[in-house]
Formats: C-alpha cells, structure tokens, sequence
C-alpha cells in the first residue's frame, strides 16, 4: 500500500502513518484547531511539519518556515494527515475505538501505551517505537495478545497477582481496609 501524498510549496510528498513522535504533535493540533481560530496559521504549520518529517525526517523547521506555501496547501493536507493519526477512518484501515470526538484530555498516553510494547517485546527500547508504532500496528500487537497472551500476562494472572495500590491510592486503600476509620486493638 503506497503512502497518500501532500501537496507542499508546489511539491508534493509522501505522508507515512504516525508514530507517537508526530501524533504527539499532530492530534492535539487538530483539535485545538477549531477552538483556536486566531493561532490558525501556527497551528497548520505545526501540524503539516510534524506530518512531513514522519517521511523526510531531514526537513528543518526553519528552512521550512521559507519555502512558497500556499493556504491552500496547508488546508489541503488536513484530511490526508488526519487520516495518518488514526483519528479518521480509512477505506482500507479500521479507525480505533475511541476515535470519535476525544478532547485533549482523552487522547492517548503514548508513554504509558510505548512502555506496554517494550515490555511484551524485550530487547526492543522506547526510543525504537517512538519512531515506528503506528495506531494499526498498535491494534495488530493487541490483537495478537488477546489471542495469543505473552508469560508476562499469563503467569502472574495465574499466580493471582494484583499490583499493589500507588502511593497516592494508599489512603484510599487504608480507608478501604478501615471503613470506620479507626483501628481497635484487644
């Protein structure tokens, strides 16, 4: 499947799918894009910058900022790079399941979701898949977990293992295990 393409300063490049290193950038830019009209102009920069380095990561922001854009051209690209985040559904791709009208708040935790993928892929590092995971292989490890789950879920879930609470979930924890509030010695 080749890569869709954006018309930029009258050339046109290919614009691979995201990894979290773009998306980072890209899906909170397109959503403030609506709410923000008055930063319009910086917000398109930014998003068309980060979506063109996915594929021409030799691209410097500051030669960038020179070359002859047209509106046109920033406001022709949105869709193409919507589509690359996984926010939009594709014909040929399956969109994720909470790709409909996320705040900013709800987008994902990249960091939370790299570290998962690092843990079940030993000999791999977070560095690695801040360049290559992309929304559908994402869903592809987790498909492959749910079918085919790793040790690393297996043996602790038989063991009966639940992960202690965080340190701002201990008073929860105490007030749990003390309902009154107090604790009687005999």
């Amino acid at each position: 499947m080749s890569d869709p393409a954006i018309v930029i300063a009258g050339r046109s490049w290919h614009v691979p799918l995201f990894a979290p290193r773009q998306n980072r950038i890209v899906v909170p830019a397109l959503l403030r894009l609506a709410a923000c009209p008055e930063e319009q102009y910086n917000l398109l920069l930014d998003i068309v910058f980060a979506a063109l380095t996915r594929g021409h990561p030799e691209i410097v922001r500051d030669d960038f900022e020179d070359w002859p854009i047209s509106i046109h051209e920033l406001f022709d690209a949105l869709p193409v790079i919507a589509e690359q985040t996984g926010l939009l559904r594709s014909r040929s791709r399956a969109a994720p399941a909470n790709a409909g009208g996320q705040s900013i708040s709800d987008l994902p935790d990249w960091d939370a979701i790299i570290a998962e993928v690092v843990n079940f892929l030993p000999g791999t590092t977070p560095d690695y898949w801040e360049d290559v995971l992309t929304v559908p292989r994402l869903e592809a490890l987790r498909e492959q977990w749910r079918l085919h789950p790793p040790p690393q879920l297996l043996i602790p879930a038989w063991l009966g293992y639940r992960p202690r609470p965080r340190d701002e979930d201990a008073l929860a924890e105490l007030l749990r295990l003390f309902p009154t509030g107090a604790l009687k010695l005999n």
